[in-house]
């Protein structure tokens, strides 16, 4: 697999942890944050369930955001954009080229068949009226047989009662971001597919494709899932999952092209014609108040024109700041540049504990979550190695007390050879100011010989750490990730465990429900009455045996 020109201030920012949704929230807040804007993170109760919000703020006003979107979106905008059949009302009403078709609100699907044979011409797309994610779409139907065969799985099995029909349009398709009338990213959203290697099976090939795709914060998590949709498209090629494709091969897996199932985000912003970006920024300004906003197109390849199918307000960044192929774009940046003009990144360098702090206000443990304001001075960082007598946990912690009081992130480690690694970031007049105290007025029990200094190249999280763990200094990077790796495989399995044991405790609590109803069924039936006295006297008869 191969990775596009990612961004060079979002390297080493990302952790393993954040991906998909979140990454959208995190890169936004970051981007904020780094700028020395007031970044508040706050919990949000919606439909019974606690989500996190964020609001970003300078001196002048205060910006909230939900997910990706700023309150540039009007209410209306968001309304119209989630029910595809308003949209496409709208784009009509524009001019913007949509795809023809017919929506069916309780409708049987013998008339929706009936009506696919008399007005379109197969190929045809079903899709739900409304929804996301690409739930309930189904492209390319080829005939009256795939689609009843189709409409039993959307309406039945999905439960979507109410759907369209529309043309397919054959060639390429792309989600463009487009802000305040310009086009700031477009992606081509390859569906979920592997290519041959002419000696592992398909199913191996999957395997292969999704632990890849774990190294990838954009379409981590997102793994290509063995289904129905999945053979059958296999099927289609005259294989199953057994079967080795020759080198080379690209299988496609799936129609629809979305990041959530396992679809591939590739960078297409430099080659897309000028035309169909002039379509997505006039699909945007059809809808009042969608001043953001991602749009689903296909370039029609018969023609050439984009054809608009969808509008979307809760846009996810991940696939345009992490191509698989191609280079990414700052859509975080953007943001900033629209909302709080004339902000610049102070540091790139920093980068906070983003799970912490949304753990902590979906555990209802606090409420709200201010970061702290970075100061507007340049930020740079330095490494100090310390030699002596220091001994160890007095030294550290008294490290670490002094660094937090000069207001510098960083670390300080114990290594094997005695020696300490201190590393700071922070304004030049505050690590000025630690290095004075650190020298004139040391720690009693610890004797110092030597201060070496360096820079320090690696990026930082925010905060002081006191590392306990002591750690060879020729242990190489890819070790220390090797290591890092296997901790995360731990806490994923505890997870796992824990998961598994909720399950069997909630299984248990059903049964014990279920024998308390049998019970009480059986207390209160005539048997159980009738038979009454013939338990008192057996009770009798033990009592006297014993």
């Amino acid at each position: 697999m191969k990775n596009g020109e990612w961004l060079e201030h979002l390297k080493d920012s990302i952790p393993a942890t954040i991906s998909g949704d979140r990454l959208s929230i995190y890169t936004i807040a970051l981007e904020a944050w780094r700028r020395g804007l007031k970044v508040s993170f706050y919990e949000f109760k919606f439909r019974k369930k606690v989500v996190v919000r964020y609001s970003i703020s300078d001196e002048v006003k205060e910006v909230k955001f939900a997910y990706s979107t700023g309150p540039a979106v009007s209410n209306e905008a968001r309304r119209i954009s989630s029910s595809k059949t308003k949209t496409k009302e709208y784009l009509e009403s524009a001019g913007v080229p949509v795809p023809k078709g017919q929506k069916f609100i309780h409708k049987g699907n013998e008339e929706i068949i009936e009506y696919a044979g008399d007005n379109l011409d197969f190929p045809i797309v079903l899709k739900p009226t409304g929804g996301k994610m690409g739930r309930g779409v189904i492209a390319n139907i080829r005939d009256k047989e795939e689609l009843k065969d189709a409409l039993i799985h959307v309406r039945e099995k999905l439960g979507i009662s109410n759907v369209i029909l529309e043309e397919f349009i054959p060639g390429e398709e792309y989600r463009i971001y487009v802000l305040n009338g310009e086009v700031i990213g477009a992606m081509n959203r390859l569906p979920a597919n592997v290519v041959g290697d002419g000696v592992n099976s398909l199913r191996k090939l999957i395997r292969i494709k999704n632990a890849e795709r774990e190294q990838i914060p954009s379409v981590r998590g997102r793994s290509i899932k063995i289904d129905s949709e999945v053979k059958r498209n296999i099927k289609n090629y005259g294989y199953n999952l057994t079967s080795v494709p020759q080198k080379g091969e690209r299988i496609l897996l799936r129609k629809n092209s979305n990041i959530s199932t396992g679809g591939d985000p590739v960078d297409a912003t430099d080659i897309l014609d000028e035309k169909v970006k002039e379509a997505a920024i006039k699909a945007a300004e059809a809808v009042p108040g969608l001043v953001e906003c991602g749009v689903d197109l296909i370039v029609d390849e018969r023609d050439g024109t984009g054809k608009v199918i969808e509008l979307n307000t809760s846009v996810g960044l991940a696939g345009h700041l992490f191509p698989l192929e191609g280079k990414s774009r700052d859509i975080p940046s953007a943001l900033m540049d629209y909302y709080f003009p004339g902000t610049k990144r102070i540091t790139k360098d920093l980068y906070f504990d983003f799970i912490k702090v949304t753990e902590m206000l979906k555990a209802g443990n606090v409420h709200e979550i201010i970061m702290p304001v970075l100061p507007q001075e340049e930020i740079i960082k330095k490494s100090l190695v310390v030699t002596g007598e220091l001994g160890k946990t007095g030294f550290m912690n008294f490290v670490g007390r002094r660094a937090r009081y000069f207001n510098l992130d960083g670390f300080i480690e114990m290594r094997r050879d005695k020696t300490a690694l201190i590393v700071l970031a922070g304004t030049a007049e505050n690590i000025r100011g630690f290095q004075e105290m650190l020298t004139t007025d040391p720690p009693r029990r610890a004797r110092m010989d030597d201060i070496r200094e360096g820079e320090w190249q690696g990026v930082l999280e925010t905060g002081f750490k006191v590392i306990q763990t002591v750690e060879s200094e020729t242990v190489a990077p890819k070790q220390k990730e090797a290591v890092a790796v296997v901790d995360e495989r731990r806490v994923q399995k505890l997870k796992k465990t824990n998961t598994a044991l909720k399950k069997i405790n909630a299984d248990l609590e059903k049964e014990k429900a279920r024998l308390k109803k049998e019970n009480e069924d059986l207390q209160s039936s005539k048997s159980w009455k009738v038979t009454r006295p013939l338990r008192w006297l057996s009770k009798k008869v033990a009592g006297r045996k014993s």
